[in-house]
């Protein structure tokens, strides 16, 4: 169960000095088994179900560390809450973001990524990085404000 993700960040940990523990062991289970962008505060609450408890920080460093060694990327959209998102094996995408439910809908699109790329290309350009947002409501919060 998600062993390529365990490994990589034990060997971080390992050659950030640090140890493996129990907490950190648990915090990754929990983002691992996630499918949703998910902020530290949703990780902490996932894994203090049960009687051994863990510190906000302690969670907060760990998805910093998953995210450091490149099993996740932070998000931030237009609500000022830090989510992680899943980023080994996964394609690149931008989001849709509901503004009234806040649902998360991932999408990809050749026709952007061929006009970026043309973009670059004739401005010669070299992308390091870029994001891709659009807010609006999504179809179950629209028929719920009367709009079609």
């Amino acid at each position: 169960m998600r062993t390529e993700e365990r490994q990589i960040f034990g060997e971080y940990i390992k050659s950030e000095g640090l140890k493996e523990t129990a907490p950190r062991n648990r915090i990754l289970n929990a983002f691992l088994n996630s499918e949703d962008h998910v902020s530290a505060e949703d990780i902490y609450l996932l894994v203090n179900r049960g009687k051994r408890k863990v510190g906000f920080t302690t969670v907060y460093r760990t998805m910093k560390l998953i995210s450091d060694c490149g099993l996740a990327r932070e998000v931030m959209f237009d609500d000022g809450i830090a989510r992680f998102e899943h980023t080994l094996g996964r394609k690149h995408h931008h989001h849709l973001i509901c503004t009234r439910c806040r649902k998360v809908i991932e999408f990809t699109s050749k026709t952007m990524e061929d006009a970026e790329q043309a973009l670059l290309k004739k401005n010669e350009f070299e992308l390091q990085y870029h994001k891709y947002e659009i807010f609006g409501l999504c179809k179950a919060c629209r028929e719920q404000v009367g709009h079609k």
